[in-house]
């Protein structure tokens, strides 16, 4: 029996399905008894070029259950009828894949899961691609069209002035003022409408530049496990592998498609109300301060270690260490827990405190005269907070200004006798695009995500985790347009398309098992307790009898 087993389980899956019905139940019953080692390493050795984030767990599952699928095994309803079983585990199923799923772009995938199907666009989102692609080319050509007409018309003509103010008399708001107001406007809006597109061409003309420059290739130690990663086949350990960066191609690319061309689809100064948002205006400001890095910066001429290039958590946690000796006492683990769980800026006012009142003990490495310099970063924290509001106060200011003069602009189009009905329908388009587009969800749930995983649990992207984010969308590109089970037509509409769901299924990975495992509980928790909705119930019975 022995014998037979390791046969067996060695066996390929596709030779599974041709056995009797007495071997298939004996493979179906061992396999889950035996080592769960050998059955990874078979895993990982069938994987070499692209392993699993997750060291071959994920692998072993989805052997486990194609073995259960061609063998036909029953499955086993064990699952714990209280939450209280399943509340400490909600999120153990998910795992964060530390390559962001881009070994998982691949055309064929071998011992591993591909993850191009999620990538890959139904005909719903196909048709949202195309119609992307064409407000991408409409919104910012009619922006021009009807910014330089009325110019043309206001300034331009002999009566253009005249012209304005009867139109705004029968508004009522024939004010000099008004007047002025409605024409910068329109200044404005061209001027936005130019600079973007300047910028986009920017960026593909940067492309064109970067095609066939290739980037530096460097050769680094690695050990034949973490190898794996990064190179289609094995080596000794101690190994030199060459690892290239990412082309900057790919970057401008990202930049391209995620950025450029989602700001001209809803493009306008009404977007100019979405950075003042009153739900957004704590985020904007964590955005827009810089205060951790002018710390940091005093923190490391205190520890001499500018050229050590020393993270935040090692700062802060050097910072714990003169505090407690400072002290000189016994302190609880909450305490320490508490000084290491500060970020550089309350740490070094909690260090300045210390030098207040004469408790700091410092070493003859250290250099306490730097944080005489703090006045500074108080002086500069002060500075920006007050350019912060100058910015909300003047994004608030030319919104409102730019949302008045649409809506005058088209009460004035639609009541006019002699205005063709093609120019009423085509400005109220324009309007409605544009503010549908005052706040762009696709934008917001997107950089979500990306401030999710790249910004830690400060949930602020710093400047070296954006050229992280950078780097990945780059990688990410360059993975697509590799892809050769994808034609063209398909890779463009998932390039048009990219949205916060993609991000996700790239990134985080569950294990089938565990999840079941906690959703059966407490889905049969809910139905014992009378806790389902009833109207899912209802129509589930509707459906379903």
């Amino acid at each position: 029996s022995c014998c037979r087993l390791r046969v067996l389980q060695h066996a390929p899956l596709a030779v599974l399905h041709r056995l009797p019905a007495s071997s298939r139940a004996f493979v179906a019953r061992t396999t889950c008894l035996c080592s769960l080692t050998k059955v990874r390493n078979r895993a990982m050795t069938s994987s070499l070029a692209h392993p699993d984030a997750d060291g071959g767990v994920l692998s072993t599952e989805r052997q486990l259950r194609m073995r259960r699928v061609l063998t036909n095994t029953a499955l086993s309803f064990d699952g714990d009828e209280t939450k209280e079983a399943a509340i400490y585990q909600l999120l153990k199923h998910v795992k964060i894949d530390p390559d962001g799923g881009i070994l998982n772009l691949v055309d064929s995938p071998i011992g591993q899961k591909s993850k191009v199907p999620a990538l890959t666009k139904n005909s719903l989102q196909t048709v949202e691609a195309v119609f992307a692609a064409f407000r991408t080319v409409s919104n910012p050509a009619a922006m021009i069209f009807a910014s330089s007409r009325m110019l043309h018309r206001q300034l331009c003509s002999a009566d253009g002035v005249e012209h304005l103010r009867r139109e705004l008399s029968r508004l009522r708001m024939g004010h000099r003022i008004v007047e002025f107001s409605f024409i910068g406007a329109n200044l404005m809006e061209l001027s936005l409408a130019v600079g973007c597109i300047l910028l986009t061409l920017y960026h593909v003309f940067r492309i064109l530049c970067q095609k066939n420059n290739l980037p530096p290739v460097t050769e680094i130690s690695q050990d034949a496990a973490s190898e794996n990663l990064i190179s289609d086949a094995p080596c000794q350990n101690g190994a030199k592998v060459k690892i290239g960066e990412v082309n900057p191609r790919y970057m401008y690319e990202a930049e391209f498609w995620l950025a450029d061309l989602p700001r001209l689809q809803n493009l306008s100064c009404l977007r100019l109300l979405a950075y003042v948002h009153p739900n957004l205006l704590e985020k904007r400001r964590k955005q827009f301060c810089n205060g951790n890095d002018m710390s940091r910066a005093i923190l490391e001429g205190f520890f001499g270690c500018k050229d050590h290039y020393l993270t935040d958590e090692q700062l802060v946690e050097e910072i714990a260490k003169v505090i407690v000796q400072s002290d000189g006492l016994e302190h609880t683990d909450d305490y320490v827990e508490e000084l290491c769980s500060l970020n550089p800026s309350q740490a070094l006012c909690k260090l300045q405190v210390y030098k207040n009142e004469g408790r700091l003990k410092s070493d003859e490495k250290h250099n306490p005269k730097m944080l005489d310099r703090i006045w500074r970063l108080n002086l500069f924290w002060f500075g920006e907070m007050i350019c912060f509001g100058m910015l909300v106060t003047i994004c608030f200011m030319l919104g409102t200004l730019e949302f008045f003069h649409k809506i005058c602009r088209c009460s004035l189009i639609l009541t006019d006798p002699t205005a063709p009905m093609m120019t009423c329908a085509l400005f109220f388009l324009l309007f409605l695009n544009q503010a549908l587009g005052i706040m762009h969800i696709g934008w917001l749930l997107r950089w979500r995500v990306e401030t999710f995983i790249f910004g830690g649990t400060d949930a602020v992207v710093s400047t070296e985790e954006k050229h992280i984010m950078q780097m990945y969308l780059g990688e990410l590109v360059e993975r697509i347009w590799g892809l050769k089970v994808l034609n063209g037509f398909q890779k463009l509409t998932i390039l048009l398309g990219l949205n916060d769901d993609d991000l996700q299924q790239l990134v985080v990975e569950e294990s089938e098992a565990k999840k079941a495992a906690v959703t059966a509980s407490i889905r049969k928790y809910m139905d014992k307790r009378g806790l389902s909705s009833g109207f899912n119930a209802a129509l589930t019975y509707a459906v379903a009898g």
